[in-house]
This record gives structure tokens, sequence and C-alpha cells, in this order.
């Protein structure tokens, strides 16, 4: 046996250890107790929230800072890894990740974990999500509740979709460039809101593109997230691109509404479609 494998091995009978006596300190756990559940996503916090589950949170990751009582949860690391260790100190008996390649969950799935998994690649898939959920910690009627007041909101977006759409890039980041391929929430977001993404055919969730591209593409409005970076150098930037094309609408979106596919995806969808509408109308474009 080399080393590293021995010392692997250690490792995953320490963890064992720990997991075990943290479940007999904590106590059996009945089908109809509440689950102490560590979220491993920013999005699966707000949709734990959302439904009342909120006190059954023990555990999150970074950047997990919505509502403002989820700022103050022991942290086990990012979205794509998590401390196995330190998830096993919280004695979960449910996690909930983004998929399967976030790295430590399947060593709490060997630890006897249950895992679960969310991560919609669209509008409709964020409602399903917030029902199974709902489902798994034992609160689907408050689930059920909270898809359907999406779902009528959705329903209201919908119908006051402009005509034609409005043909947009989306940038999801700019060093390198990146936009929301066909494959995304986001993309499926900005369909439903009357956007058409000048990018869809690519069906992977995040394409690099050259500003060269974005040109020949000819979107009527570039949609810039306020994440990290500076928009009003980033609106001047594409101005300078598209001097040919005065017109050109540049509008913000929040970043934290619209790229977290939970709750408040439908808040930012209904925000960039007003803004979308609004600046469409100033130019002559609607």
């Amino acid at each position: 046996m080399t080393p590293r494998r021995g010392a692997r091995r250690w490792l995953h009978r320490v963890l064992r250890a720990i997991s075990v006596a943290l479940l007999l300190f904590v106590g059996p756990v009945s089908a109809d107790a509440a689950h102490r559940i560590v979220a491993l996503a920013p999005h699966i916090v707000e949709i734990l929230y959302a439904i009342g589950a909120g006190s059954q949170v023990v555990g999150a990751v970074s950047f997990s800072d919505y509502p403002s009582e989820a700022v103050h949860l022991p942290r086990v690391g990012g979205y794509r890894g998590v401390s196995v260790e330190g998830a096993v100190r919280l004695a979960p008996t449910l996690v909930i990740a983004m998929d399967e390649s976030v790295t430590g969950v399947s060593q709490l799935e060997a630890l006897g974990i249950r895992v679960e998994y969310s991560y919609p690649s669209s509008v409709d898939g964020v409602l399903e999500d917030i029902v199974r959920i709902g489902a798994w910690v034992g609160r689907e009627p408050e689930a059920l509740r909270v898809a359907a007041g999406l779902r009528d909101r959705l329903r209201a977006l919908r119908n006051r979709r402009p005509e034609p759409p409005i043909r947009v890039f989306y940038e999801i980041w700019h060093t390198p460039l990146r936009t929301a391929g066909g494959a995304s929430f986001i993309s499926n977001a900005l369909e439903l809101i009357g956007a058409e993404n000048v990018f869809s055919e690519i069906e992977i969730d995040a394409p690099r593109v050259s500003p060269e591209a974005v040109l020949r593409a000819a979107p009527q409005a570039i949609i810039v997230p306020g994440e990290s970076r500076d928009v009003a150098e980033r609106e001047k930037a594409w101005r300078v691109l598209f001097e040919h094309t005065p017109e050109i609408i540049v509008v913000e979106a929040a970043h934290d509404l619209l790229h977290r596919p939970g709750p408040r995806l439908i808040d930012g969808m209904e925000q960039l479609q007003d803004a979308l509408v609004r600046a469409a109308r100033e130019v002559g474009r609607q």
C-alpha cells in the first residue's frame, strides 16, 4: 500500500468515527423529525428559507448571503467543494449540493449521510426543485405555495413580453468574455421575459465568445451584471465596440438575483424586463 493510499484510508476511518460519534450525540432521527441540513449553494439556502426551513439549516457555503439570517451560518467550503471534516462536525442528516462533481460530496455519502442535488437548467426547473426540496425536508405544502405564487408572476411576465423580442447579449463574465449559452437557466429566463439570446444555439452553460462574435451577432441590447466589475466602464467598452450602432442599449442586471436558480430569480426577471422595455422605448425600438 502506498503512503498516500494509506493516509486516505486513515482519514476515511477517522471521519467515519467522527460522523458516528456526532450522530450518537445528536441522537437517532426519525422519518418525521426535522433534518439538520447543510446547503452547498446559495440558491439552495434561499429556497430552504423561502419554504420555512431556515431553522433546519446548520451549514452553508461562501456567498450564501440571503436572507440576512444565512450570513451567520457556519461555512463548510464553496459551491464547488466542501470540507468533509467541517461538514461532518455539523452532524447533518441531509446535504443538498449542486451536483455530484462537488468535491467532498461522495465522501459524505460514503459516510452514510443522505445527499441530494439541485441545479435546475430552466425556470420551470427552479419551481420543480422548490417543490422537491420541500418534500425532502418535510415542507411540501409551504413549497407548493411558494411555487404557485412564483408561477403566477411568471404568467404575468409572459403577458408583458415585448413584440418582437429584443435581441440581447448577456455578459456572464468579462475577463475572459463569457455569455449565457442555451443550456443555462439564464438563457431560458431571457426567453421568458421577451429577450432573444443571440448565443442561445450554443448548448453549454457559459461559453467563451469574442467581442467580434458579439458584434457579428448584432444584439440590440447588452446586459451587464454588476458582479465584480465596473458597469460604467463595461458600458464604455461596449459602446466603443458598437461605435457604428449608437442606439445600442446597455442595461445593468442584478447578478445576485439572476445568477441563482432560486425564488429570487423571478425578481431579477421582472426587473430586467422592465429595464429592457424602458430602454428600448427611449431609443425607439419598441
